[in-house]
């Protein structure tokens, strides 16, 4: 009987601890998920054409519609990260008899390039080019 009682003190004791740990971790984990995706990330395009862009941007959920671009005028979308997938916008660009389409955003590859929470685009006669953080200057990304 004595031994009965210390082992299932023991099972109590243990449980709490499970629960403790348990609660600990979901708290460090809540924390951790709030910070990261609470953060607001942002893309940027500038235009360096000496006429309007036209463009048209969008993820899967939203849709930011078709919009012009003066000449050396600057457009910028904020976004949060996705809490079950993959973060990804991209864009379609037009003008005069040139077009192009590609990922402006992406968590993984696109944000690591941008280096931060900015990701910049220029766009320029002979293609896009994306502000690298870490290399401090635009690199370019894509022709027309």
């Amino acid at each position: 009987s004595k031994n009965k009682n210390k082992e299932v003190e023991k099972k109590l004791i243990l449980s709490q601890n499970y629960y403790y740990f348990f609660l600990l971790f979901v708290l460090l984990l809540a924390f951790d998920l709030s910070t990261s995706f609470t953060l607001k990330h942002y893309v940027q395009i500038i235009n360096h054409l000496n006429e309007p862009l036209d463009y048209h941007c969008k993820s899967k959920n939203d849709d930011l519609g078709i919009r012009t671009l003066q000449p050396n005028g600057e457009w910028k979308f904020s976004f949060h990260f996705s809490w079950v997938a993959v973060t990804e916008f991209y864009c379609c660009f037009w003008y005069d008899n040139f077009q192009a389409t590609f990922d402006v955003f992406k968590d993984g590859g696109l944000y690591e390039q941008c280096g931060g929470e900015h990701c910049i685009w220029t766009v320029q006669e002979d293609g896009f080019y994306l502000y690298s953080i870490k290399l401090g200057y635009n690199v370019k990304m894509h022709y027309w």
